[in-house]
């Protein structure tokens, strides 16, 4: 692994390589505050389709804007998922009269955040609003993984992008497409492997895989893999991977069904840090191991088209035509062949690219003109509504410890992550901690008013926070301020006594709940925060809520993951496991604020 890198600050690395991307395209626009790239030609009168992730995986799915594929795509930091807000922003910037498909990755913080977009535009009468999750890959067995589904891999571009960017394009009906791109989901199966883990710029951690092994299984997101093995044999890894892929007699990784006859597209993707070179032999020798088996695929694409930064290693994807066209009857095998090969003007698919002309109009536009400002929504002051007033000055104490002690903890939670997720949980968690401190500098909560501070205090931290973290405490600040509002409004006289507290935190944790499997045992942040909140309601004692909170935090040393990304990494005996990061981070919160409070 290489820790050298042009650019060693990760946090203004996207934004300035999305510049450098639309610079290049002239029928791109990027609106840089919420890095958002979008088509400057939209055509409204076309279901939009939306993608995006964390970025790091160039030149998915950025790079898969334009004529024939993606309305837009949505990025957040490396390897985090972006905010609602900016989701939001990018649905209003490529309406349709016909409806709105955004095309996600199965990892839970893009599920919630995308999710929370979704329900905001629908409560807001965008009409036609859907999701296709994409999950494709086929290593974490389905044992282990049922809670939480197969992860994404290199699949969404060829498997969802592209056939629903052409269907879209043709202009193929919304529920034609939705119902296409959720069986082109099912029928993908992936599978990664890699020499050794990616580095990103400006982060510490040890993720090399010692001389003489790989590993295989991979997520995106420098994961560990499920296997850790000996260097095979070029043949002998290929064989490996394949093997993952088709054999039909493992009950716990057969996700896709393939019979002799069926028609199939290979995807070989580079995930980073391979030369064009070895990937061609690769791609050959995958073929050649193929034809053994007596499977010609219909369609090769060899290429980056979505990686893990500079990460030595391949990923094989194969596309079940045969099946998509047998749950869907509005297609064929020939018609889905029709859709793959259909001409795009994006950077990052190849083969048609240049199919599409740029119109005269956007090739003789300044560089400048291509990134495109929103015009910032102003800051909503409630002026009315039910106020619970409390102790300013303790409370804004509170939060300052709180926040201190995260930014504390943070070395501690990036080296956990490191080894059961994908490393950035320290630095999410100290950027949100930055953010709420930086609030209280400014006057947050200095007129006591708990309800508009729990208000703005959920803005703040989806705001700050990337990743699935940030969107379980966004989700749970949003139900604890909603019930606050509803608690005050029937009863403007009620004291905010810490029972109090925790009871409407049990009411925010149910509507936490509904969007997050989540719950005791499952070795994530609610370990820590369910705990917390039962011993707050039923005891009506911060600190001893704070000592449950830790318990709960420090069990998750022996747990086996059922939800999250450390769900992926399973029982591996070369590494003792830590507790999770998330509910260490939700311990020290609440013992902060115990510090004080308690």
């Amino acid at each position: 692994m290489t820790d050298r890198h042009i650019f060693n600050d990760h946090t203004t690395l996207v934004v300035r390589s999305l510049r450098g991307l639309v610079a290049g395209h002239p029928y791109l626009n990027l609106i840089p505050s919420l890095k958002v790239v979008y088509r400057a030609d939209h055509d409204s009168s076309k279901v939009s389709l939306l993608c995006g992730g964390g970025s790091g995986h160039e030149p998915g799915t950025v790079g898969f804007v334009g004529k024939g594929l993606l309305s837009a795509s949505v990025a957040g930091d490396v390897f985090a998922s972006p905010s609602a807000k900016q989701v939001s922003g990018g649905m209003k910037v490529v309406p349709s009269d016909k409806g709105t498909i955004l095309i996600i990755t199965n990892y839970t913080g893009d599920n919630l955040h995308f999710g929370l977009a979704r329900l905001m535009a629908q409560s807001a009468g965008m009409k036609n609003v859907e999701l296709v999750v994409v999950g494709d890959d086929v290593s974490v067995p389905k044992t282990r993984g049922k809670l939480v589904g197969r992860r994404c891999l290199a699949g969404i571009t060829l498997a969802v992008c592209k056939i629903l960017g052409a269907g879209a394009e043709a202009d193929m009906g919304f529920e034609e497409l939705v119902t296409l791109g959720r069986s082109t989901s099912t029928n993908t199966a992936s599978i990664c492997a890699a020499l050794d883990h990616c580095h990103v710029p400006g982060r510490t951690g040890d993720w090399q895989i010692p001389e003489g092994r790989v590993e295989i299984g991979l997520g995106l997101h420098n994961e560990t893999g499920v296997f850790n093995i000996p260097q095979p044999s070029a043949e002998e890894f290929i064989t490996k991977l394949l093997d993952l892929l088709l054999n039909q007699d493992d009950p716990e990784r057969s996700y896709v069904k393939f019979k002799d006859g069926d028609e199939l597209v290979l995807l070989v993707n580079n995930q980073g840090g391979m030369s064009a070179l070895e990937m061609g032999a690769v791609a050959d020798e995958t073929l050649t191991q193929l034809e053994s088996r007596g499977i010609v695929p219909k369609r090769i694409f060899t290429g980056p088209f979505m990686g893990s930064m500079n990460m030595p290693g391949v990923s094989l994807s194969l596309l079940n035509l045969t099946n998509i066209a047998e749950e869907c009857s509005f297609t064929s095998t020939a018609h889905l062949l029709e859709l793959i090969d259909a001409p795009h003007n994006t950077p990052g698919w190849p083969a048609t690219q240049n199919m599409y002309p740029v119109p005269a109009n956007l090739a003789s536009r300044k560089r400048a003109d291509q990134f495109i400002e929103v015009e910032k929504e102003e800051k909503l002051v409630h002026t009315g509504g039910p106020k619970l007033i409390v102790d300013a000055k303790a409370f804004r104490e509170a939060m300052k410890v709180a926040s201190d002690d995260t930014i504390a903890l943070e070395p501690d939670l990036t080296r956990w992550d490191t080894i059961v997720g994908d490393g950035d949980c320290g630095e999410t968690c100290a950027q949100g901690a930055q953010a709420t401190l930086g609030a209280l500098k400014a006057g947050l909560g200095e007129d006591g008013d708990l309800v508009n501070l729990f208000r703005e205090l959920t803005d703040i931290i989806d705001d700050a926070c990337g990743g699935t973290l940030g969107a379980i405490f966004s989700i749970f600040l949003a139900g604890f301020t909603t019930s606050l509002i509803d608690s005050v409004s029937a009863d403007p006289s009620l004291k905010a006594t810490p029972a109090f507290f925790g009871e409407t935190a049990l009411r925010a944790l149910e509507a936490l709940k509904q969007r997050t499997a989540a719950r005791v045992g499952h070795r994530t942040v609610m370990d820590s925060l369910i705990p917390f909140a039962e011993s707050l309601a039923s005891t009506g004692d911060l600190k001893q809520a704070a000592a449950a909170a830790r318990k709960g935090g420090e069990a998750t040393k022996d747990m086996t993951a059922k939800l999250g990304r450390a769900t992926y990494v399973g029982d591996r005996a070369d590494r003792d496991m830590p507790p999770d990061p998330g509910a260490m981070a939700l311990v020290a919160v609440v013992e902060g604020l115990a510090k004080v409070l308690g």
